[in-house]
């Protein structure tokens, strides 16, 4: 019986960037809990953001933020990884040498960009972040940070790819995050890591585990769940690596899939 279902944001519950969930999954969510299943979202969004997203039922719910380096609940924090100083201060310097690319810095409740660009206000207005203007990072920069994300419109990861990742790789986990998006997190966190200290918490097995998601960053995600669904709009290496295919994003693919969850749950 599953016990536990954890999803993608952006590709999967939402278009890349947006708010425009299936206004029937917070029906869902309720029912699901009803049921004594738990529910997670997993992204590389802050608490934040999500909270906003699932703001009807936001309080019933676990997540596992900024691409796995944070899982918490409501109210508190159960795991963190944060990046060395040091290190981080030199990713950066690398990431500036990346044609057309912006940087993003993620603390546990607030993210820092260096200047007033199209990635603040996308992240401010679209993503519903909380973003602040530093400035110069390694002048102003005084929070822990868990992630930073590497934003180019086009063709991120091809640029991050070509030189940025092959040095980085030993160090750190680098992963799409969706065209626009490279993620950088600690080697010890990611979405599978976290879904697997989440069962550990709640005394939950993979076999009792659903998990959804589109892009590479949701591999991890998918291992650590029997019940396994790339949307049908996902990459190919997602499907390659899922356990089912649901019907796509524009199909509400996930919501389907719950609902006949339920169903079978009722029957």
């Amino acid at each position: 019986m599953i016990k536990l279902v954890v999803s993608d944001i952006d590709g999967t519950l939402v278009p890349d960037g947006t708010d425009r969930i299936d206004p029937e999954m917070m029906d869902v969510v309720r029912q699901l809990t009803e049921h004594g299943i738990v529910f997670a979202g997993a992204s590389g969004r802050q608490f934040l953001s999500m909270k906003k997203l699932f703001n009807p039922v936001w309080e019933s719910l676990y997540y596992i933020t900024d691409n796995g380096s944070i899982l918490r609940d409501a109210k508190n924090i159960y795991t963190k990884h944060v990046i060395p100083r040091p290190l981080l201060m030199e990713l950066i310097r690398d990431a500036k040498r990346l044609p057309g690319c912006d940087i993003m810095l993620c603390g546990v409740d607030c993210a820092y960009c260096e200047e007033y660009s199209e990635m603040f206000y996308w992240l401010r207005d679209s993503y519903k972040f909380n973003v602040e203007v530093l400035g110069d990072f390694e002048t102003h920069l005084r929070d822990d940070i868990v992630k930073m994300s590497i934003y180019q419109k086009d063709h991120a990861e091809e640029t991050v790819n070509a030189w940025f990742t092959p040095k980085w790789r030993n160090q750190f986990k680098i992963a799409s995050a969706g065209t626009m998006w490279m993620d950088i997190v600690e080697p010890d966190a990611d979405k599978g890591s976290s879904v697997r200290d989440l069962q550990n918490l709640l005394g939950i097995t993979k076999e009792e585990t659903m998990a959804f998601g589109d892009n590479l960053n949701d591999i991890g995600m998918l291992e650590a769940a029997k019940e396994s669904y790339a949307i049908g709009s996902a990459r190919k290496e997602v499907k390659d690596a899922a356990r089912h295919v649901a019907p796509p994003l524009s199909q509400n693919g996930e919501t389907q899939v719950l609902k006949e969850l339920l169903r079978s749950l009722e029957s």
